[in-house]
């Protein structure tokens, strides 16, 4: 073989060992890179891994319904509110289906389209659940999920209920006696020259006028109650306003026979609220105990110390009040049943009055039927109004 093959080859050698070296060294420096990324990988999926646990802490904290939901719709993680609003509790582990947890499928349509708009934030249809009116939101959450915020609308809802019950019942009440004055008016055009019609027609006009004028006194009260601030350091004899409200009364229980039991308490004891607030709520429970006693029967008020506390307590022989009428008889404008209708024409502020002007003195007014142990039926009303006495609320 000749030098020159030789040192061909022996380049060739060179060439080889040289490539593979720098391969080799390549190859190392990839080996690194790819260790770099695992490590780095492993990280991100740490830190993605913390952050999503970071946020389900934060969510339980929430008292509002929250669930973190993929873009397939499936519940990965729910916060307290949510487990007990959806009973989670008793369905299988998360993740799951928003389908096993709430199945209305006109809802279920929302929500998939609100997740295919996604990031785009949405506002879903509401939802009844467990009793209660919850206002769904869809929020962005990344790229693949996103936050199901549900507030809770219950009392917002029943709030609205009673102000359009309010409203009803006003214009019911203002309607009736506007339209008997009208109709009054108009006749008196064509029988004015009827003495005993005139007579008439004065004496409905004076009472529906009236019952206008104690409507209109009624919900102007209830505004000043609402909107006026309770003044501190006020103080009022409760005896004195006591025994003024029965001297009152008296002539109206002598009428209808009724025994009425004046219990003024120990001497001197003075509650945390003015003279005349005091007045309105005991005579307003008083009068609406001799409207429904029946003749020959006994009304008993009595004052009691407790502690801090005083407690009016207001018991008559009537007919009661139903059961379910019992929670929302201090409503405004709410009518009973008639075993328990107003008997005077009122306007169904009397209560709402009553229960506002004690919760404005920082008080409570509990209502409940007196039974008989013999046969469980109603013996009456009795109406308990707890207030603080004046030294323990200064």
């Amino acid at each position: 073989m000749t030098a020159g093959w030789i040192l061909l080859i022996l380049g060739i050698l060179v060439l080889w060992l040289f490539q593979s070296r720098s391969k080799s060294e390549q190859l190392r420096k990839y080996k690194r890179k790819v260790r770099r990324l695992q490590k780095s990988s492993g990280g991100l999926e740490q830190s993605i891994a913390t952050s999503g646990q970071r946020l389900d802490v934060l969510l339980s904290a929430v008292n509002e319904v929250v669930m973190r939901v993929d873009h397939t719709g499936r519940v990965m993680a729910a916060n307290s509110m949510a487990n007990r609003r959806f009973a989670m509790d008793r369905q299988h582990a998360l993740p799951q289906s928003m389908l096993l947890f709430f199945r209305d499928p006109d809802w279920h349509k929302a929500f998939s389209s609100a997740l295919e708009l996604l990031p785009e934030p949405s506002i879903l249809p509401d939802m009844e659940v467990d009793g209660r009116m919850l206002s769904p939101r869809l929020a962005p959450l990344g790229d693949d999920q996103a936050l199901l915020l549900c507030v809770d609308m219950t009392d917002t809802y029943k709030l609205e209920a009673q102000r359009r019950t309010f409203l009803s019942n006003l214009m019911h009440d203002l309607k009736t006696p506007l339209t008997s004055l009208l109709g009054y008016a108009r006749s008196m055009e064509k029988f004015g020259d009827d003495e005993g019609f005139r007579k008439e027609a004065a004496h409905v006009i004076a009472d529906e006028a009236k019952h206008v004028n104690h409507l209109l006194d009624a919900l102007l009260r209830l505004d000043q109650i609402e909107f006026s601030p309770r003044e501190d350091g006020v103080s009022c004899e409760a005896e004195a306003v006591l025994q003024q409200v029965c001297d009152m009364l008296a002539p109206q229980c002598k009428e209808k026979t009724i025994e009425l039991i004046c219990d003024s308490g120990p001497e001197g004891a003075a509650l945390a609220i003015l003279d005349d607030e005091l007045e309105r709520i005991v005579s307003n429970l008083l009068v609406n105990a001799v409207n429904h006693a029946p003749p020959d029967s006994q009304i008993e008020i009595r004052l009691t110390i407790t502690g801090e506390m005083a407690s009016i307590v207001i018991e008559d022989q009537g007919d009661g009040i139903s059961e379910k009428d019992l929670p929302r008889v201090t409503e405004r404008f709410y009518r009973v049943d008639k075993a328990r209708a107003r008997k005077d024409g009122g306007h169904g502020l009397g209560l709402a009055i009553v229960k506002e002007l004690i919760e404005k003195n920082s008080g409570e007014l509990k209502l409940s039927n007196r039974m008989c142990p013999s046969n469980s039926s109603s013996q009456g009303l009795c109406a308990e109004v707890i207030l603080p006495l004046a030294v323990a609320h200064a």
